[in-house]
């Protein structure tokens, strides 16, 4: 039995112009589905009163007030400023130490008794590249066919 690669995968031995096209397709339809939550968002923003400010702030005296124009590219500056510092800080403060700890390997004893199988399959599993399972009426694996050598 030879193992069927259709079954994974594999974008990069794709044509480039197939890749570009299914490419192209998927943004489509992103964009289509962006255009179909925009009513949604204009109507939270209507809720919340940004457009009735962006038209007291701006298109009413068909001008731009100065004060505005200086102060909220200062304020998003300090808040890309802070937003930094902070996440340096946690950088600095949790990067010492891994406070992870590694699991222990589960023996083959162990594998076994979780699967209900007998060892040879636990062994199997552990060596083999690719191993199918054959179950038993009971859903526990009876025996295996390694389609690849061990690793």
């Amino acid at each position: 039995m030879k193992f069927d690669s259709r079954l994974i995968r594999k974008p990069m031995k794709q044509p480039r112009l197939q890749r570009a096209a299914w490419g192209f397709v998927t943004l489509g339809f992103w964009m289509m589905y962006v255009y179909l939550w925009t009513p949604l968002v204009t109507l939270v923003l209507w809720l919340l009163g940004i457009r009735t400010a962006f038209f007291e702030l701006y298109v009413r005296e068909h001008t731009i007030e100065p004060f505005l124009l200086f102060t909220l590219p200062v304020l998003a500056i300090a808040c890309a400023l802070l937003l930094i510092a902070w996440a340096e800080y946690n950088r600095f403060r949790f990067s010492r130490v891994d406070r992870r700890s590694q699991p222990r390997s589960a023996t083959l004893t162990e594998v076994a008794d979780a699967l209900g199988a007998p060892p040879a399959v636990a062994r199997a599993l552990v060596l083999g590249k690719v191993t199918v399972l054959h179950m038993g009426e009971d859903a526990r694996p009876h025996g295996f066919t390694a389609l690849s050598g061990p690793v």
